[in-house]
C-alpha cells in the first residue's frame, strides 16, 4: 500500500492525478497543454478523421498526444494500478477495467483467428481514442479551457478544408454536394462546431458584462455564430441528414430552455430565426427536400441488414457470442456493397462483432460511468453540454464516428471540465 500511495502522489505531482487536473500552471501543465495544442492544430490543418495511412500529420498528432498524456497516468492505467488508486474517480476505475479487458481479450481472439496485423491495428488505435477520458487528463485550467475551443477550431478547419477551393454556398439546398476523399464532415468536431459556437455566441449576449465593452461582446458573438454557420452549411451542403436534424433540434431545445428563464432570449431568437428564414427561404426548403429525398432513397443505410449479419456471425458459436470475433475481424457488410470491411455503422453491432456480449457489457459499463460527469457538466456549463450531446448521440447510435480521435476528445471534454470543477472547489 505504501508503494501505491507513492504512485498516487506521483500522479498528483505530475498533474495527471486520477481525481483530475491540479490547479496552477507548472511546467508539466504547460507541456501537456502545448502537446494538446500541437495535436489539435496538426489534426485540423492536415489530418483526417479516418486517414488512409500514417503520414507526417498523423505523426505530429501522435507526438502531441504523447506529450499531453505524460508518462505516469498511462502506466497506471496499463498496469491496472488505477483500479486501486485512492483518488480515482468512478469513470477512471470502471474505464480502466473495461479498457484492459477490451484490449487483451479480443486481442487474444484475434491471434487465435489469425487476423491480419494491419486490421488489428485499425481496431486497437480507435479503442485508445474511445478511452481517452481515462488515458488523458490534461492538467490545470489552461488545458481544460483549451480542449473545447481547440476541438471547435478543428471542426471549423475541417469545414473550411471541405469548402476549399470551390466555395459554392449557392449549391446548398439545390444539390447534394460531394463528400470528398477524406470525409472531413464525418468528424464529430464539425457537428460540435456547428452547434456549440452559435449557442456560445448567443449565450455571450446575455451574460453580465465583464472587462470588455458591449461592442466586443457583440463582435465575439457574431464571430462565433459565423464560424458555426460555416460548419452547419457544410453539413447541409453534403446533406448529412442525422447531423442537420439533431443540430437544429438541439439549438431549438436550448433556446427554449433559455427562453423559459429569460423571455428576452426567446424573443430575440424568434426574431433572428424569422430573419434568417426570410433570407434563406429557398435554401432551407431545398435542404429539407433533399433530406426527405435521401431518406426515401436510402432509408437507414442498411443498418438492419448490418445487425442481421453481425447476429449471424457471433451466433455461430458460444465463444463468438460471448467473446466476439476479436480485433481485426472482417465482415461482409451490406451497407458498403457487400465488401469485406472491418467496421459496421453502429457502435453496438461493431462491439458485438469484435468483442461479443462480454465486451459490449464492459463498454456499456464504461459509458454509464461517464453519465455523472456529463450531468455535472449540464448543470455547470449547459451551453457546452448541449454542444457536445449531438456529436455523442451520432457517434453512439448512427455513425462510425465512434472510431475517430475527435469522438474521444469530445468524451474527454466531459471529464476534464468536471475535474476542473472539483479542483476549484478544493
Amino acid at each position: 500500500m505504501h508503494a501505491l500511495s507513492g504512485m498516487d502522489d506521483g500522479m498528483r505531482r505530475d498533474g495527471m492525478g486520477a481525481g483530475g487536473s491540479m490547479p496552477g500552471r507548472g511546467p508539466g501543465d504547460v507541456m501537456r497543454a502545448g502537446g494538446l495544442a500541437v495535436a489539435l492544430a496538426a489534426y485540423g490543418l492536415f489530418g483526417a478523421p479516418a486517414p488512409p495511412g500514417i503520414g507526417l500529420a498523423e505523426v505530429a498528432v501522435a507526438g502531441g498526444l504523447a506529450c499531453a498524456l505524460g508518462v505516469i497516468r498511462p502506466i497506471c492505467v496499463g498496469s491496472g494500478l488505477m483500479l486501486i488508486a485512492p483518488s480515482a474517480r468512478l469513470h477512471e476505475v470502471v474505464g480502466t477495467a473495461a479498457f484492459l479487458y477490451l484490449l487483451w481479450v479480443p486481442l487474444l481472439g484475434a491471434a487465435f483467428a489469425g487476423a491480419a496485423p494491419g486490421d488489428i491495428v485499425r481496431d486497437i488505435v480507435p479503442l485508445g481514442f474511445l478511452f481517452l477520458p481515462v488515458l488523458l487528463a490534461p492538467a490545470g485550467p489552461l488545458a481544460g479551457r483549451l480542449l473545447p475551443i481547440g476541438l471547435a477550431g478543428v471542426g471549423l478547419l475541417f469545414a473550411l478544408r471541405w469548402w476549399w477551393p470551390a466555395v459554392d454556398i449557392g449549391s446548398v439546398g439545390r444539390t447534394v454536394m460531394a463528400e470528398g476523399d477524406l470525409y472531413l464532415l464525418n468528424s464529430p468536431a464539425v457537428l460540435f462546431t456547428a452547434v456549440w459556437l452559435p449557442l456560445e455566441g448567443a449565450a455571450r449576449l446575455f451574460r453580465p458584462p465583464g472587462r470588455g465593452s458591449a461592442v466586443l461582446a457583440v463582435a465575439g458573438a457574431a464571430l462565433s455564430v459565423a464560424a458555426g454557420a460555416v460548419a452547419a452549411a457544410a453539413l447541409a451542403g453534403a446533406v448529412h441528414r442525422a447531423a442537420v436534424l439533431i443540430a437544429a433540434a438541439t439549438v431549438a431545445c436550448r433556446i427554449l430552455v433559455l427562453g423559459r428563464r429569460v423571455p428576452l432570449v426567446l424573443a430575440a431568437a424568434a426574431l433572428a430565426a424569422g430573419g434568417v428564414a426570410a433570407m434563406l427561404h429557398d435554401t432551407i426548403l431545398g435542404t429539407a427536400a433533399q433530406i426527405a429525398w435521401k431518406t426515401e432513397t436510402y432509408g437507414l443505410n442498411e443498418r438492419a441488414s448490418e445487425a442481421a449479419i453481425v447476429a449471424g456471425h457471433i451466433g455461430s458459436s458460444f465463444a463468438s457470442l460471448v467473446f466476439g470475433a476479436g480485433w481485426g475481424a472482417l465482415v461482409r457488410n451490406p451497407a458498403v456493397g457487400e465488401m469485406w470491411v472491418s467496421y459496421t455503422h453502429s457502435f453496438a453491432t461493431y462491439m458485438l462483432l469484435k468483442t461479443g456480449i462480454a465486451g459490449a457489457l464492459a463498454v456499456l459499463a464504461y459509458l454509464l460511468s461517464l453519465l455523472p460527469p456529463l450531468v455535472a457538466l449540464m448543470r455547470r456549463e449547459p451551453t457546452l453540454a448541449f454542444g457536445l450531446l449531438p456529436s455523442l448521440a451520432i457517434g453512439l447510435f448512427a455513425h462510425t464516428s465512434f472510431k475517430y480521435l475527435c469522438f474521444g476528445l469530445i468524451l474527454s471534454i466531459v471529464t476534464t471540465r468536471t475535474a476542473h470543477y472539483r479542483d476549484t472547489r478544493a
